[in-house]
């Protein structure tokens, strides 16, 4: 049988939280067992369910949305080691393997490793944790914009698709009464 990718996105965090049935693992999201079965039949895994079994279990949310990269993100340290308070570990493939404290922004942006959705969060969690509230809406209104933006575009990418289905169906029209 083949598994779908969103089958195959509850099964990783079914494992990762080592829940054995959809209710098991609802119970851990604080969700009903229903909701599970929703996101099936949508075909879609809310992000917020990999970020919060990323958050419970310090699985890679890569790994968890994807099958790819290291299953874990974050080695856990003792307080009194110096890797504590450390994003990821340096087997990690998104790139913060030095303290996340005395890396520039600059660094971020070039970092070759650093591309992709585990690092986009990585960099957002860094932002929300500062506690500065006019970064964090600075933050906030560039990803509403995008957000805007990427809406925007796919109703002009709707709209002339329309078109063009309307010009067809024209032409088709116009052939049948000459």
């Amino acid at each position: 049988m083949l598994y779908s990718d969103t089958e195959k996105i509850i099964n990783r965090l079914k494992e990762a939280l080592d829940a054995k049935s959809d209710g098991q693992l609802a119970t851990y999201l604080g969700i009903s067992r229903q909701n599970i079965g929703a996101a099936r039949k949508r075909k879609d895994v809310p992000t917020g369910w990999i970020y919060k079994v990323a958050e419970l279990t310090g699985c890679s949310m890569d790994w968890l949305s994807f099958g790819k990269g290291p299953e874990k993100r974050v080695e856990y340290a003792g307080e009194s080691s110096q890797s504590a308070g450390r994003v990821a570990s340096p087997e990690s493939p998104y790139g913060f393997q030095d303290d996340p404290e005395t890396r520039s922004a600059a660094d971020s942006y070039q970092d070759t490793d650093g591309a992709g959705f585990g690092a986009a969060v990585e960099m957002l969690a860094r932002i929300y944790n500062s506690g500065d509230n006019l970064l964090i809406d600075a933050v906030n209104t560039n990803i509403r914009a995008i957000c805007e933006t990427i809406a925007s575009r796919q109703r002009e990418r709707r709209s002339a698709k329309e078109l063009e289905d309307l010009k067809q169906r024209l032409d088709t029209l116009e052939k049948k009464t000459t």
